[in-house]
């Protein structure tokens, strides 16, 4: 097995002697979609609110908050009866996760 440090050392030498290096034709980015942060004022009672909800979940604060947003959007987009079903079903077993 590698030394962790050793590993990260040689992969820390191999960044810094290909920084310059045209990029690969067959490489993919892995961050093709970069995330950009947005900033939104919320209450100091609801703050409070979706952190508790957050560590009860085992989750970070904004992991619960860009999902609210996703699933808002996700919601807009898809109005079909089987696309609203969907959500009923996914809500409640998120509910019935929350009281358990």
């Amino acid at each position: 097995m590698t030394n962790p440090a050793e590993a990260v050392r040689q992969a820390a030498m191999e960044a810094e002697n290909t920084a310059e290096a045209p990029m690969p034709s067959n490489a993919k980015p892995t961050r093709p979609n970069k995330s950009i942060p947005v900033a939104v004022r919320l209450a100091p009672d609801d703050v409070a609110a979706i952190e508790e909800l957050a560590t009860a979940m085992g989750v970070p604060t904004s992991t619960v908050i860009r999902g609210w947003i996703q699933q808002g959007l996700a919601t807009s987009r898809d109005t079909t009866v089987t696309a609203a079903l969907d959500q009923i079903t996914a809500d409640i077993q998120r509910l019935r996760g929350l009281v358990s």
